[in-house]
Formats: C-alpha cells, sequence, structure tokens
C-alpha cells in the first residue's frame, strides 16, 4: 500500500499454526490466551492481529518448541504444515502454472493476503536466480523477523518440491542471521548449503529452471485462478483502505490539519499560505513544526486528498470530475494520474471495488 502500511496483519495462516504447533508438541491455545487473542478473533476468514502480537506469538512458539527438547524447530514446522485453505484460487494457480517463472507471480499475490509487510523479488544473474525475502517496515530487528523468513523459505521449498519432484529448485540459502540452536534441523530440512551472516535473505537456484515446463499445466484453469487472485488482492486493497480511514492521526498537528481539510476542502488547492492562514500560524512556522513532526505539506496534502477522493467516490452520486475539481486538480486526466498512483486502480476501478466490497455480507 502507498500509504499507511497496515498495523493489523491478516490471520488466514491461523490453523496452520495450529497445526504446526501440534507437531511441535506446544500448547497454542495457551500461547494465544496470553497474548489476549480470543476464539472470537480468530476466524480464518476475518481475522487480523497487530503486527506486534503476532511476532510476540512466533516467538513464544519458538521458545516453547525449544524447551520441549523433541528436535522440531517451530518455523519450520509452520512452513511445512503451510496450506491455502482460504486461498484456494492461489494454490489453483500455482498447481496448474506451466513454468515456475509463471508459478512465480503468486510471489506479488501472497503478501497482501497474509501479511503485506513480506516483500518477494525474483530476479536472476548470469546462470543463477533468486527470490529474495524482505520486510517492509523501517522499525525490523532481526530477531523479530528471522523466524517468519525461516518459515518463508521452508514453504517456498515445500512447493518447488511439489512442482518439480523432490530435488526441489532451490540450490542454496543465504540468511542474514546467525546460526541459532535449531540452525541444524533448518540445514537438515533445506538439504542444501545455507550461509548465515548474509547480506541478504534469498533462495538461490539454477535460472535454467524458471522455464523448464512442468507437468499438469492446464492454462484455462490457470488464468481463471489467476483473474480471482487478482480480484480478491484488490478487494483487500479497498478494505485496508476503508480501515485506514478509521484511523485517528497520531500527532496533533497533523490532526489539526486534517481536521482544517476536512471540513475545508477547498484549502487543499490553495497551498502552503493558506493553510498557514487558517491555522493562524506564519508560513516559516508551518513548515518547521510540520518538519519536527516528520511531515511535509506535499505528503500530508497527498494523503487528505487521497482520504477525501476515495470517501467521495463512495458515493455514486457524485461524478468523477466532481471529485477532481473539489480537490484542486486542473482535470480529471491529472486526478486520474494522482489515484492511479496512490491505489493502483483508476478512480472507475476502485468505484466499483469499493461497490463490490460493500455488497459482501459480513461473515
Amino acid at each position: 500500500m502507498p500509504h499507511n502500511a497496515p498495523q493489523l496483519i491478516p490471520f488466514v495462516t491461523v490453523t496452520n499454526w495450529v497445526r504446526a504447533a501440534r507437531r511441535c508438541g506446544i500448547d497454542i491455545e495457551a500461547i494465544f490466551r496470553a497474548e489476549g487473542l480470543t476464539p472470537a478473533q480468530l476466524h480464518p476468514s476475518t481475522a487480523a492481529i497487530p503486527r506486534a502480537t503476532l511476532q510476540r506469538v512466533m516467538q513464544r512458539c519458538v521458545d516453547d518448541t525449544r524447551r520441549q527438547g523433541a528436535g522440531q524447530h517451530f518455523p519450520i514446522a509452520l512452513g511445512e504444515t503451510f496450506a491455502f485453505e482460504y486461498l484456494a484460487d492461489v494454490e489453483t494457480f500455482i498447481a496448474t502454472s506451466a513454468t515456475l517463472r509463471d508459478a512465480a507471480r503468486a510471489l506479488a499475490w501472497i503478501p497482501p493476503l497474509v501479511n503485506p509487510y513480506l516483500r518477494f523479488d525474483l530476479s536472476e544473474h548470469g546462470h543463477q536466480a533468486r527470490i529474495t525475502l524482505s520486510f517492509a517496515l523501517d522499525d525490523a530487528p532481526l530477531d523479530a523477523t528471522w523466524p517468519f523468513t525461516e518459515a518463508a523459505f521452508t514453504t517456498i521449498i515445500k512447493f518447488s518440491r511439489t512442482l518439480l519432484g523432490e530435488e526441489g529448485a532451490v540450490g542454496q540459502v543465504s540468511l542474514r542471521h546467525a546460526r541459532h540452536a535449531a540452525s541444524a534441523t533448518c540445514e537438515a530440512h533445506f538439504q542444501v548449503p545455507i550461509a548465515h551472516d548474509a547480506p541478504i535473505d534469498a533462495l538461490w537456484f539454477d535460472r535454467a529452471l524458471l522455464d523448464r515446463p512442468l507437468g499438469g499445466a492446464l492454462p484455462a484453469l490457470h488464468e481463471m485462478a489467476a483473474q480471482r487472485v487478482v480480484e480478491q488482492v484488490a478487494q483487500h486493497q479497498v478494505r485496508s483502505l476503508l480501515a485506514s480511514d478509521e484511523t485517528p492521526a497520531s500527532h496533533p498537528l497533523v490532526a489539526q490539519i486534517e481536521s482544517a481539510c476536512l471540513a475545508k476542502p477547498r484549502l487543499l488547492g490553495l497551498g502552503l499560505p493558506a493553510l498557514a492562514d487558517e491555522l493562524g500560524l506564519h508560513v516559516r512556522t508551518l513548515q518547521r513544526r510540520l518538519k519536527d513532526a516528520g511531515e511535509t505539506h506535499s505528503a500530508l496534502l497527498d494523503r487528505l486528498r487521497f482520504r477525501l477522493a476515495r470517501q467521495w467516490l463512495a458515493d455514486p452520486t457524485r461524478s468523477i470530475e466532481d471529485t477532481s475539481e473539489r480537490l484542486g486538480f486542473s482535470d480529471r486526466r491529472s486526478f486520474t494520474q494522482a489515484f492511479t498512483r496512490w491505489s493502483g486502480h483508476t478512480p472507475t476501478a476502485w468505484r466499483r471495488l469499493h461497490h463490490e466490497v460493500r455488497l459482501q455480507p459480513p461473515v
């Protein structure tokens, strides 16, 4: 998402965590309870939990599994037991892919549906290719993210072996974190060399495997699944944006500016002097206070325009031209370009997706 990365993470994989905990012999219900998570909050189709809570749950699972001393490692168990119960179209897409390169398209769809902070990147380097994992976070300490990296890589290796046979695709794994007490378990499971303290988290493999034909390719079913997943991702983005509209600003000055602009949208097109005058401040004073708040006038202006655009586009009686004019754009084309940059969708497409989301009955 281009604005306000979500603090809540979809927990569609909750049953996966339950299976992994059972394999490791730990009490996942007690861990959920200790983190204040009730059964009513954990239905896979609707569950969403704070990022910090998910990180603590992971650490508790890792620690409890280690104390069991049964040779299990929770991230490996989590990755091995992963299944697409609530993302059936993603699994259909992968299973019916003609090549690994085609299947890799799913790497862009899984994060917004499972964990919006994950970022996968497929790149090619000479005779090698690699899938790099990163986290879209400024405050992502390595000691909090490494279990998620190992779990994600376990899942990717699992599906590569499903598509290519037991030998799989991966020839080497590089991990940014140092060796730990369960590293030998990872090495035994991955069955490929692992480089720790590496500059990137990545899976390395022979580039030629990307275009090797796969058995089980079903082009018609494959494209149908792709279309459904793309639609699901788009609708999920709309839901996240609607939820972000309800999140209050954290800084008093930002809240004051938002309140002024929401009350008088004309301020969005009048520049910084008009806004400073509305707030009873000198322009330089406003600039200095915005800097202290970690904001700029242009970034704040974009965010407010985006928020108002979403609200006004939700009203089917309001024309796109009227929305464009009220937001201070010179014409509809300029508005369309800006809105597409912010959301990834044109105003018309977003209005349709918003309507579809609103029509869906609650679970």
